[in-house]
């Protein structure tokens, strides 16, 4: 179980959890998020910034964090590498029993981390995520509409990790849990993020962990504070939001993952190979309706570096984005209005 606060074995002993922050260009936001690890209670910590090679001042405020608090290391990339080389690097250096999760504009919520391992612990979990709390970073407020959190546990496999994260009208997609679990796992390898996939890497990672037999639960609760790519009440993109979101990359990485489970030719834990497919073909196609939303909500909001951005991004969202406007124009010129 954690120990307490006032334990003064958490001094020298191994942190109940070790906080991984990757890092990059987010500055302004960097010190509420370590803030939020730090003054976790119940619980001894040690908080792992690693800078994927920032360009504005992010390493200058974790140096900063780590001077004023002996449990903060700073690790850094001479180049950038992505959110999962830089976990997998955090985890690597861990110290804790547990590895939390926690991205630089995001924070958790007080007391979370005690309930997670202490839930964890006590009902056999090698991993256990909670639900996101969302919260608009612009408004500096939780969104008006949040999950249902009724504090059920629930119990996941691949088969019902895939219905959550494929089904478009799923209320969350379990590939944006940001789970605690077991150091052990990642020193065995059941637990890692594919260095070679820069978009989607959580839900690789999730679902290979969970083949693996992975003990993974769900704790309907909502303690981390979650910073949604559009906010909930400014309706704006966040400004904390700096990585380029490529959802055709996750549709190829999707295929790719298909192909290599084909050529294994092994089930996927309680899904039979052919049924784990066909669910892993259905999210390929929700990345590219989510592309084509993407593209077409950039443009509606103008926000136009992240529009430009989407239109180099791919050869084909250009034709794809001519395509909408052409349709939108038709159906307005029919009176259906433009959503129709």
């Amino acid at each position: 179980m954690p120990r307490a606060a006032d334990d003064p074995a958490h001094q020298t002993d191994a942190p109940d959890a070790s906080v991984i922050l990757p890092a990059y260009n987010v500055a302004p936001f960097l010190e509420r998020a370590a803030r939020s690890a730090l003054s976790q209670e119940g619980v001894a910590v040690e908080l792992i910034i690693i800078d994927d090679a920032s360009s504005d001042e992010t390493h200058d405020v974790a140096q900063a964090l780590a001077a004023g608090d002996p449990r903060v290391r700073v690790l850094r990339h001479a180049r950038n590498l992505g959110c999962a080389p830089a976990r997998n690097a955090g985890a690597a250096a861990a110290r804790g029993r547990w590895i939390a999760l926690l991205d630089a504009d995001d924070a958790f919520l007080p007391g979370r981390l005690a309930r997670l391992i202490g839930m964890a612990e006590a009902n056999g979990f090698d991993a256990l995520s909670d639900l996101p709390l969302f919260h608009d970073l612009k408004a500096g407020k939780p969104a008006p509409r949040q999950l249902p959190a009724d504090g059920a546990l629930e119990l996941l496999t691949p088969r019902r990790f895939l219905e959550r994260s494929v089904d478009p009208d799923a209320p969350l997609d379990y590939g944006l849990l940001k789970p605690i679990y077991r150091r052990a796992l990642a020193a065995s390898g059941r637990m890692t993020y594919p260095a070679d996939e820069r978009h989607g890497a959580d839900f690789f990672g999730y679902l290979g962990a969970l083949a693996a037999g992975v003990r993974f639960g769900v704790l309907h609760e909502a303690l981390y504070a979650f910073s949604t790519r559009i906010g909930g009440v400014t309706g704006e993109y966040s400004p904390g939001s700096v990585t380029p979101v490529n959802y055709r990359a996750i549709a190829s990485a999707t295929r790719r993952h298909i192909e290599a489970l084909r050529r294994a030719g092994r089930p996927l834990g309680d899904l039979p190979l052919d049924e784990a497919c066909a669910m892993l073909e259905l999210r390929v196609a929700k990345a590219l309706e989510l592309n084509a939303k993407y593209g077409w909500n950039t443009l509606r909001k103008g926000a136009w570096d992240r529009h430009w951005r989407w239109l180099r991004q791919d050869p084909r969202n250009p034709p794809l984005l001519a395509a909408m406007v052409a349709r939108k124009t038709v159906r307005r010129a029919l009176g259906r209005g433009p959503g129709s």
